[in-house]
């Protein structure tokens, strides 16, 4: 974008954020399994867990790929 920043530029500005965001959505990822073992697909919090675990491998995924497509960017700068 002329005249401003665009967002890829601000996303990469804090890629030394990233491993923080990734560390929470793994621990996250870790507290959900533990959630598994005592949930059964028969009980009514199955489908909130199936959400959150879509979201938490969701927002994992998109991270890790910032986080390289960020670092890759740097190192051709």
């Amino acid at each position: 974008m002329p005249g401003g920043t665009s967002a890829v530029e601000l996303v990469c500005s804090q890629r030394d954020n990233i491993p923080i965001a990734l560390a929470v959505m793994m621990s996250m990822g870790v507290l959900l399994a533990f959630s598994f073992v005592f949930i059964s697909p028969s009980n009514e919090a199955f489908p909130v867990l199936v959400i959150d675990a879509v979201l938490i491998g969701g927002s994992t995924a998109f991270f890790l790929v910032t986080y390289y497509y960020c670092t890759k960017r740097a190192m051709d700068d």
